[in-house]
Formats: C-alpha cells, structure tokens, sequence
C-alpha cells in the first residue's frame, strides 16, 4: 500500500482525481464531498482505487455513490457552487452574420408565446462541431457553436438548435432513481413541433 495524501479541493463541481506518481498517492476530492457519509467516502474511494488499477467497479459501491450524488440537496448545492465558482466567457449573441438574441425572439414568439424570459445568449469561442450547443443552468446560458455563424448555414438550423435548447427551459433535467432523463416525452413532443425538423437534423448530420 503506497503511502496517501488526500485533499479537499474547491473544484467548480464534484470532481475527483487520483493520481500514482514516485509510489505515492495523490487524492483530490471536492469540498463539496467533505460532509458525505461515511459509506459514500468509502464508495468513492473503491471506485477511484478500482479505475486506477483497471478493475471492476462493484455495482453496489457505484449505486451508494450515484444516489448521493444524484440528491435533491446534493444537486441543488452542486448547481449553487457552479455558478458561484464557475466562469464563463460571453462573446455575446452578434455574430458576423447571425444575431442570437434576434433568433431567440423570432422563436420566442412562434412557439412560446413570447413568454419565454431570455437567458443569456452566446456564440462559442471555438468551432466546436461535438458540442454543437448547450445550455448551462448553473449560469442560465444557452452556447451555441461559432460554426454556424456562416452564410452557408440556413437559418433554420440555427432556429432548430436554439429551440432545442430553449425546451431545456421548459423542461428541465429530471432524475429517474439515479438516472438523469435529460430529454423526456414532453421534450420530444415539443421538439416535433418544429417545422423543419428533418431539414436540420439532416444538415446537422452533414457538419
């Protein structure tokens, strides 16, 4: 057994690192753990020891985590410690050829009555092509990738991400046992309603 050094960190979120350098143990935990229970410290620190060495992750030990975890307390905290600690960089929703804010009004009143308040809007710093968009609670902001700021990009691709993202107002994050159901029935119900859906995913596809 090397011999350990255990810290608690004021990550942005639940992180935790492990690390084996020089046959010594380098532990990093969230503050955010430091008050968990006895059992789901010791759950994490199986479930850390087990991805080091590459061994099987026991199911019960992985369960006691996730449920803490996945706490109304534990997740209200977490969102807390995100936008208290968290940074995020605007480049703001003018973009060389499309304008976010004009977007989102544009939909705001087609499909939401134009009740919708507007969160923050930003293009990405990057061309991201994963990410296409998203939206971050903990900061009330929808990113979306600076690829589709282009002429080549038909507006309604652009509409269909941001709406996309806009139902993630609508219909928040819900946890089902430990289990984050991030787009239910009622969300795919309300993304149908999008007259080009098949047009975009299409285009979506192509990038």
């Amino acid at each position: 057994m090397p011999p350990f050094t255990i810290r608690f960190r004021k990550f942005v979120s639940l992180n935790t690192t492990i690390r084996l350098r020089e046959d010594h143990m380098h532990v990093s935990l969230s503050d955010l753990l430091e008050g968990a229970p006895e059992p789901v410290l010791r759950a994490i620190a199986h479930i850390l020891l087990a991805k080091l060495y590459k061994r099987p992750i026991d199911p019960t030990q992985n369960h006691r985590y996730k449920r803490f975890v996945t706490s109304s307390a534990v997740m209200r905290q977490t969102e807390l410690t995100r936008s208290r600690r968290g940074s995020k960089r605007y480049l703001g929703p003018q973009g060389r050829y499309y304008n976010l804010e004009e977007v989102f009004e544009s939909l705001n009143t087609r499909f939401f009555n134009g009740f919708m308040g507007r969160p923050q809007l930003t293009w990405s710093e990057s061309l991201a092509k994963r990410l296409l968009g998203h939206y971050d609670p903990a900061h009330n902001t929808i990113v979306v990738s600076r690829v589709f700021d282009r002429p080549s990009s038909p507006r309604y691709a652009i509409e269909y991400l941001l709406y996309h993202e806009m139902l993630h107002l609508v219909h928040p994050v819900k946890m089902k046992g430990t289990r984050r159901c991030v787009h239910p029935a009622a969300f795919k119900a309300d993304e149908g309603k999008f007259p080009q859906l098949k047009e975009a995913l299409a285009f979506l596809k192509r990038l």
